[in-house]
This record gives C-alpha cells, structure tokens and sequence, in this order.
C-alpha cells in the first residue's frame, strides 16, 4: 500500500509539461496568467498558494490532465 502513491505528483506534473509542449498556444495562454498573476503580486513575482490556487486556466490545465 506505500508504494501505491509512490511518484503520483512527478508524474503528473511531467505529463502536464508532455502536454503543454505539444499544445504550444495552451502553454503561452498560461505563461499569461501565471505573468499577470506575477506582476500583480508585485516586486519579488512570487506567487502564494492562495494566488495560484485562484488562477482559473491554471486550475484547467491541471484538471484536463488528470482527466485525460
């Protein structure tokens, strides 16, 4: 049972990279949104949780790629 969720997150993000390297227009409409997001933070372009957790293409992205 301990390993049944054994590299779930590293998998996921590099298919979500896989994908966002063959649909370059969804990449850049999501650099936008993370960018904007950035810069509305202010100086240091950090981003908290709560931010990135309020991005709504973000929060796409990831969706369809745990669907798929």
């Amino acid at each position: 049972m301990v390993l049944a969720g054994m590299d779930t997150t590293a998998n996921t993000l590099a298919r979500i990279l896989e994908l966002l390297a063959e649909h370059p227009d969804i990449q850049e409409k999501l650099r936008e949104e993370i960018v904007q997001a950035a810069e509305s933070e202010g100086g240091d372009g950090l981003l908290d949780f709560d931010k990135l957790m309020s991005l709504p293409y973000l929060e796409a992205v990831c969706r369809e790629t745990l669907r798929l």
